[in-house]
């Protein structure tokens, strides 16, 4: 392995707070799988099952999901370093719940459950770093069950789009009828309207018929 390649994979989470030694042995003796993927190339599809641990190392992923009635997609931006939904590797559960796709020249690499298990059972950093992404995440889903109703318009359309994502800053896309909107948030179409334009007039959103363009989740 060159050194580029394990200067990466030490910015991955998972990989961080190893000894030079300990990391060196993973490196030169785990099997790693690379791919480069093409803009709008597809990595994985909603509802196919995990079979591997995958990161993205370099390069941006969109992170694509739609309501279960199909009313609404919404998809997210994210930059590398990224571990892909280390939630559904193991468990009963362990199909992917979004689709991922490639916004720029992405560059990934994978871990097959074995060598996952390896390194959970080796290497008490890998451990300790799992568990704290699985904790995150888990806590992530675990608070939007008690979110309480937002004070206003603009502050339940946020918390709709946090409540629907992974992560809480970033650009996303929302394709959804004006109609369907309102009725998610509670409202008339008059006044998502009217939020809209005010969103657009701020900067924070750009709209065109049926997508609304969120430059900064983290701003809106």
């Amino acid at each position: 392995m060159d050194h580029s390649f394990s200067n990466l994979l030490l910015r991955v989470p998972l990989f961080q707070g190893f000894s030079r030694l300990d990391f060196l042995d993973i490196v030169a003796q785990t099997p790693f799988d690379f791919q480069t993927l093409k803009p709008r190339d597809v990595l994985f599809h909603s509802g196919d099952e995990s079979r591997t641990l995958c990161m993205a190392l370099g390069g941006e992923m969109e992170l694509e999901a739609d309501s279960p009635d199909h009313r609404y997609r919404l998809t997210e931006y994210v930059a590398a370093p990224w571990v892909v939904e280390p939630i559904v590797l193991f468990g009963l559960h362990n199909r992917y719940t979004r689709t991922y796709r490639a916004a720029s020249t992405l560059h990934v690499v994978g871990l097959s459950k074995q060598s996952v298990v390896h390194l959970l059972s080796s290497y008490p950093a890998f451990q300790i770093n799992f568990y704290n992404l699985l904790s995150t995440q888990a806590q992530h889903f675990e608070r939007q069950n008690w979110l309480t109703a937002a004070p206003s318009l603009r502050e339940s359309f946020a918390q709709f789009v946090r409540e629907r994502s992974l992560r809480p800053v970033g650009k996303r896309l929302l394709q959804v009828k004006m109609v369907d909107l309102a009725e998610a948030l509670g409202t008339t179409r008059l006044n998502v309207s009217h939020l809209l334009a005010e969103l657009e007039k701020e900067g924070v959103v750009s709209t065109s018929r049926g997508r609304i363009e969120i430059n900064d989740l983290q701003l809106l």
